[in-house]
């Protein structure tokens, strides 16, 4: 666990960092479909990044979500079930980056895009995993999570964050066709994918307020 003084400098970088980071800097999917390692970003950028997800996360949070927390958001999911499903992947992405700092390999794989089995099967095994979790404890799984990952990012040397290995995600649907990068662009991965769909709930949010206030 990192020390509270090294947090404290942490956060004092990243009010740094945030206002000189170009708009949408990670927000393009080519993060998902990338064959190798790109330039790596620094531990302090890395940071940045999960703790701007974790305080779009605090303003879900604050938001009315009991209330709509059976609603549909999607044709399959819930508001409950896709704050599952983010807090399922911030255990997976944790997991990821300590597995691979730690040189173990990985026994699985979660097939994406273009597979019948996946990734919408792993997703809903995660998803049902987390049924009979309240609301509060769905939130509190992303958040400890995720700060175990910015512990992580400051615990490793930027070496490490920046070595090539194979990870368990199979963009082309194949399992034995994993994934090769780096750790950093998996804290890019967790990023983009919470945001995405942060971004997404917001926007449903508000959709649901203008709907009610125009009846």
């Amino acid at each position: 666990m990192a020390s509270a003084s090294i947090h404290d400098e942490r956060r004092r970088e990243w009010q740094e960092l945030l206002a000189s980071l170009p708009p949408g800097r990670v927000n393009s999917p080519r993060w998902f479909s990338a064959t190798g390692p790109v330039r790596s970003l620094s531990a302090t950028e890395l940071f940045a990044e999960l703790e701007e997800v974790l305080s779009i996360w605090q303003e879900l949070r604050a938001a009315p979500l009991r209330e709509f927390a059976g609603r549909f958001v999607t044709s399959a999911w819930t508001l409950k079930d896709l704050l599952a499903h983010l807090a399922s992947w911030a255990g997976e992405f944790r997991r990821e980056v300590e597995m691979a700092a730690g040189g173990q390999a990985f026994d699985y794989a979660i097939p994406y895009a273009l597979s019948v089995i996946g990734p919408n099967q792993w997703n809903q095994v995660e998803v049902e995993k987390r049924a009979e979790k309240s609301l509060d404890e769905i939130f509190q799984e992303f958040e400890t999570e995720t700060t175990r990952l910015q512990d992580l990012v400051i615990e490793l040397s930027e070496p490490a964050l920046a070595s090539e290995s194979e990870f368990p995600l199979a963009p082309s649907g194949d399992p034995a066709a994993l994934w090769r990068g780096n750790s950093a662009q998996i804290v890019l991965m967790k990023c983009v994918h919470d945001r995405y769909h942060m971004g997404r709930i917001r926007h449903w949010l508000s959709s649901l307020a203008a709907a009610e206030q125009g009846s």
